[in-house]
């Protein structure tokens, strides 16, 4: 596992390898002006500058060239990945936070329920809690009993989740919406071919699938994106169009057959399905 802080002449002053500490590793580093040749981290790597005054920080990174100046509390952060050479004119003092991708993911599925993650490149930018946590984790480095090690727990977590959702693009998991069985769908389509003439509550449809009358009912729409008085009537209004097609049956003895409470009431009840009435339906088709 490469750390780019591998490639500084001096040691870390402070680090947290030693330390439980998951998914994040601090290491604090003060070094003269220098360039650090090209080089690869695994790591995402978020870094705070501390230096009192600013100093110009330049990066060639592919095609693109990045020079800035970077003030006390400026904040770059670099997805793990490959990086041309950088370079700093004056003694920079600098907290590296470097954060498992791993771990990140971990809490963006488990936590946040996102099923794509990816952090961008930023060159320079400011953000004042990314700061403060900075800080308030190098204080850290050195405590190890339980309380502590909550505390910093905390506080990474909270890095996590502030880098996840201000600065990462990302992709939620598609919720899971349950649906009926297929064959409770054919159980049900086949009681209604033998009761055609019948009246169907939601009752007895909801006795076929083996649940109460209010559960099948939600899972019923969310299948089939219709209540089940509007299947069931959907449903008859279809076998009525095959029966007015075949002109084997009056109005009468179609609205009887189907169950309907009147004439009158299958006209009207075809209509708002079909939009016209049985009649000019029939008239059409003729």
């Amino acid at each position: 596992m490469k750390y780019v802080s591998e490639l500084y002449p001096r040691p870390a002053l402070a680090t947290s390898e030693s330390l439980a500490w998951r998914g994040v590793r601090l290491e604090h580093h003060l070094s003269a002006a220098m360039e650090l040749p090209a080089h690869v981290h695994e790591q995402h790597l978020l870094l705070l500058y501390q230096s009192e005054s600013p100093m110009l920080v330049r990066q060639q990174q592919g095609s693109q060239f990045h020079q800035e100046l970077f003030r006390p509390g400026t904040l770059g952060l670099y997805p793990g990945g490959e990086y041309g050479a950088v370079s700093w004119n004056k003694p920079a003092d600098t907290i590296h936070l470097f954060i498992d991708n791993e771990h990140l993911e971990t809490m963006a599925r488990q936590s946040l329920d996102l099923a794509y993650l990816k952090l961008p490149f930023r060159f320079q930018f400011d953000d004042a809690l990314l700061g403060q946590l900075g800080r308030q984790l190098l204080q850290a480095v050195g405590t190890q009993h339980a309380l502590s090690l909550l505390y910093i727990e905390s506080m990474t977590n909270t890095l996590c989740y502030h880098l996840i959702e201000h600065y990462a693009s990302y992709e939620r998991r598609p919720a899971h919406v349950p649906r009926l069985a297929p064959s409770v769908l054919s159980r049900i389509d086949t009681y209604l071919e033998a009761h055609a003439d019948a009246l169907i509550t939601v009752e007895i449809m909801a006795s076929l699938a083996n649940l109460s009358a209010f559960h099948f009912a939600r899972l019923f729409k969310q299948t089939t994106g219709m209540s089940p008085y509007q299947y069931v009537i959907g449903w008859k209004i279809r076998l009525a169009c095959q029966r007015l097609r075949a002109d084997e049956a009056t109005m009468a003895d179609i609205s009887d057959a189907l169950g309907f409470a009147t004439p009158a009431h299958f006209s009207a009840a075809f209509k708002r399905v079909m939009g016209v009435t049985p009649r000019a339906f029939q008239r059409g088709r003729a």
